[in-house]
């Protein structure tokens, strides 16, 4: 779609639209790139960053992985943070107290490369070291709510 002076114009879609397309491309064993949106990744992916995904295949994830889920009808995409039996807990980095509850049939991809907007070069975010800086963060939850409570109190 163009704009009269012959530009591309964004096009918007439904994000159900959009992440049935991922899925669809995903399937077919495509890489698909994709664009976050949102805070709750902060501070290592930032809204507007671009994650390379790969479709997950049943193989164990090491803790720490960032992962595209369907969680209660919604798409996330935040840290795998833990597995309690059937379960995997996911939490964004940005978010100080909440956590999502998934199954393996919930798991739709894993990133492996994070292209941040304003460097140029991209991150594997599923080496070992991204994924330990990630749970290092997520387990200073507490000392952040309590730095974040006393900021509000100055």
């Amino acid at each position: 779609m163009q704009d009269q002076t012959g530009k591309s114009k964004p096009k918007i879609v439904s994000n159900a639209d959009y992440f049935a397309e991922v899925q669809r491309m995903l399937q077919q064993g495509k890489e698909v790139r994709i664009r976050i949106k949102g805070q709750s990744m902060r501070p290592f992916i930032q809204d507007g960053d671009m994650v390379m995904l790969r479709a997950y295949k049943g193989l164990p994830l090491p803790l720490g992985s960032n992962i595209l889920a369907k969680d209660k009808g919604k798409f996330v995409f935040h840290r795998l943070v833990g597995k309690k039996k059937d379960q995997y807990v996911l939490a964004g980095d940005g978010n100080l107290v909440l956590h999502e509850y998934i199954t393996e049939k919930d798991i739709i991809a894993i990133a492996y490369m994070h292209y941040p907007k304003d460097k140029e070069a991209a991150i594997a975010i599923h080496q070992p070291w991204p994924r330990l800086r990630g749970l290092g963060w997520y387990h200073m939850r507490l000392m952040r709510r309590i730095i974040a409570k006393l900021k509000r109190m100055i």
